[in-house]
C-alpha cells in the first residue's frame, strides 16, 4: 500500500490488524498498548499462558523505509522497538540505501537487527528473463510473441547501461510497442496476412523508443534552462542519490543547503550568489508549473512544499550534455551512470 505521510504507517498497521480506521496518534497509542503494555502483562502471567494457545505472530514488511524517516525518526524507532517488546511481532525493512542503518539516529540503530541481505543490481540476462516473463503474461494475453528476442535483449542492455532499473526496461518496451501500433494504425506498417505480424517489435523500434524518451520536450527544455534552474535540478538529483529515496523528495531548506554546497564547490560565477529562501520558493513554483518539478504539501511540511524531480538522474545528465551546464552535471552526477 502507498502512504502519503510516514505517520500513516500507524494507521495502516492498526487497520490491517483490526479493520478499524483511527487517526495516526490514536493508532500509535493503540499499537503501543498492544505490543508493549500487553506484552509486559503477559510476562507476569507467563505460566498461565503456557497452557493456552498462543495467538498468531504478525509479520510487517516495510518497503522503502527511507520514506519513513522523519526529523526525530520516531516512526522507525517505534516499529523496530515493538518487536523487542513483543514476541508476536516481526518487522522486516527494505531500503534503497545500503548504508541507511549507519545514517539513522543511534537510538534507532540500537533497535535494528544485525542481519542484512543485500540485493545486487539486475544483470542483463536477469532483465531479459524478467521482461520475457512479464511479456508472456500481458493483461490482454501473452504479447512476448510480438517482440523479437534480439529486441528484448537490446532493451535489457539499454537499461543496464543507464540505471539498471527494471521499470525503465518496461517503459522502453511499452513505448516501442506503442510506436509500432501507431505505425500500423497510420498505415505506415502492414501486418502479414492472417492479422498477425509475428515478431513485429524489433531493435529499430526499441532504438526509436529510446530516442523519443530522451528527446522529450521536457528534456529539451532542460538543455536551455537558466543557471539557477540547472542548479536546482542537479541539486535535487544529487539529494535523491545521496538519500537513496526513489522519488528524492526534499524540503526547501534542504535543497537550498545542497545548492550552496554545489555552487561554492564549483566556484562558477553563473551559479553565485545562490538564491535566497524567498527567491527559491518563487523559482521552484515556476519550475513546478513548467513540469520540471512536482510540489506537494503534507501534514509534516504544512506550508512549504516537498520538491520532487520529474526525471531520472541519467536523463538529466544526458540532457545537460553539450550545454553551458555540462561541467555542473559532470562534476555532480558522475556516479549516476554505470
Amino acid at each position: 500500500m502507498e502512504l502519503r505521510d510516514p505517520f500513516d504507517a500507524y494507521v495502516s498497521l492498526w487497520e490491517g490488524m483490526t479493520g478499524e480506521k483511527r487517526t495516526a496518534g490514536a493508532a500509535a497509542e493503540l499499537l503501543e498498548r498492544r505490543f508493549v503494555r500487553e506484552s509486559s502483562q503477559n510476562a507476569v502471567g507467563q505460566k498461565k499462558q503456557q497452557q493456552q494457545i498462543k495467538p498468531a505472530a504478525i509479520v510487517v514488511l516495510l518497503d522503502e523505509i527511507d520514506y519513513l524517516t522523519t526529523n526525530k525518526q520516531t516512526v522507525l524507532y517505534n516499529f523496530f522497538n515493538w518487536p523487542l517488546k513483543s514476541d508476536r511481532l516481526v518487522v522486516l525493512g527494505i531500503s534503497n540505501t545500503i548504508n541507511l542503518p549507519e545514517r539513522l539516529h543511534p537510538r534507532v540503530q540500537s533497535r535494528l537487527g544485525a542481519e542484512r541481505c543485500i540485493f545486487q543490481s539486475y544483470k542483463i540476462q536477469e532483465v531479459v528473463d524478467i521482461l520475457a516473463f512479464r511479456l508472456s503474461r500481458g493483461r490482454n494475453g501473452p504479447c512476448d510473441v510480438a517482440f523479437d528476442t534480439d529486441a528484448i535483449l537490446f532493451a535489457a542492455r539499454k537499461t543496464a547501461v543507464f540505471t539498471g532499473d527494471i521499470r525503465k526496461a518496461f517503459q522502453l518496451c511499452r513505448a516501442a510497442a506503442e510506436c509500432v501500433i501507431s505505425d500500423i494504425q497510420m498505415g505506415r506498417r502492414v501486418l502479414a496476412e492472417g492479422g498477425t505480424g509475428g515478431e513485429i517489435v524489433r531493435i529499430p523500434d526499441i532504438q526509436r523508443a529510446a530516442k523519443d524518451l530522451l528527446d522529450s520536450p521536457l528534456l529539451k527544455a532542460v538543455a536551455t534552462c537558466s543557471s539557477f534552474e540547472a542548479l536546482v535540478l542537479v541539486s535535487l538529483a544529487s539529494l535523491r542519490w545521496s538519500s537513496g529515496r526513489e522519488d528524492g523528495r526534499c524540503g526547501v531548506k534542504e535543497l537550498l543547503t545542497k545548492m550552496r554546497g554545489i555552487a561554492n564547490s564549483l566556484g562558477n560565477p553563473q551559479y553565485l550568489p545562490v538564491p535566497t529562501f524567498d527567491e527559491l520558493i518563487d523559482l521552484v513554483n515556476r519550475m513546478g508549473e513548467a513540469r520540471f518539478l512536482t510540489l506537494a504539501t503534507t501534514k509534516m511540511t504544512r506550508v512549504w512544499p516537498l520538491i520532487q524531480l520529474n526525471m531520472a538522474n541519467d536523463e538529466l545528465k544526458m540532457a545537460l550534455q553539450n550545454s553551458r551546464h555540462q561541467d555542473l552535471a559532470n562534476n555532480n552526477l558522475k556516479s549516476f551512470l554505470i
